[in-house]
């Protein structure tokens, strides 16, 4: 009897420190984090046997999301292969943009069905295009693709996370600008559904009427708005009050 209680009482406490330690780890998550070593895998999964789907050099920037025995579970950074099998993407005239047409579809870590599964994308998700390979279409991977990369090759950046800065965005101020209107990409989890693209190659993330930008995609554009900051972003957020297309 004495032998049962004392095992009951030391799982209890191996319980109670790992929910302990699960809650510490879940309020330091997500945080960018800064490669600290050249020539570092991204794989498939949470295990050094599993596949590469690419590489990243030492200062390489990365948003973790998880923890999971000694892997971060990262967002996938531009560079990382992505590919959609065509026949579940509508691409536009040009092809640089597609619509998903399928429910839940496959991103897959390169050109073929034996390649694993990175991210899903469901069905109306806008996806930019890159490249088209045997069928496939590679794409700039979504917000939702994931890799995994051991913890030991990535220190914490002083960098302040914006995914848990929950103050509201600065109103830097009114603007008007002229360019050409693009999809941002992935619907999904983001603020704006499009881009503006200005002749000085400025960009601009756009928030606004959905179904007005879809109709201006490609189209030269006099936008009026409100600019949220912070103003030094390499793409901020233009809050759209009118919009004419320019001849």
């Amino acid at each position: 009897m004495f032998l049962n209680t004392r095992k009951t009482i030391l799982f209890l406490l191996a319980l109670f420190l790992g929910v302990l330690c699960f809650s510490l780890q879940a309020e330091e998550l997500p945080f960018i984090g800064v490669v600290n070593s050249d020539n570092i895998n991204v794989r498939a999964d949470a295990t050094v046997g599993s596949a590469v789907i690419c590489t990243l050099n030492k200062s390489s920037k990365v948003e973790v999301v998880s923890l999971l025995y000694g892997w971060y579970k990262i967002r996938l950074p531009d560079s990382a292969p992505s590919y959609v099998t065509k026949s579940f993407l509508e691409c536009d005239d040009k092809c640089v943009s597609a619509k998903v047409t399928g429910e839940r579809v496959n991103i897959r870590s390169g050109p073929g069905q034996s390649h694993w599964i990175i991210g899903k994308l469901n069905k109306g998700t806008i996806v930019n295009v890159l490249s088209q390979e045997q069928g496939w279409y590679r794409i700039v991977p979504i917000h939702e693709s994931y890799g995994w990369i051991n913890a030991k090759f990535v220190s914490p950046s002083a960098e302040v996370q914006p995914a848990v800065t929950k103050k509201p965005p600065e109103i830097v101020g009114l603007v008007v600008l002229e360019g050409t209107v693009r999809p941002y990409g992935v619907v999904l989890w983001r603020k704006a559904t499009h881009k503006l693209l200005t002749q000085d190659k400025g960009v601009y993330l756009l928030k606004g009427n959905k179904k007005g930008l879809d109709a201006l995609v490609d189209s030269k554009v006099k936008i009026t708005g409100k600019l949220l900051g912070p103003a030094h972003s390499p793409a901020p957020v233009l809050e759209v009050s009118k919009i004419e297309a320019v001849n």
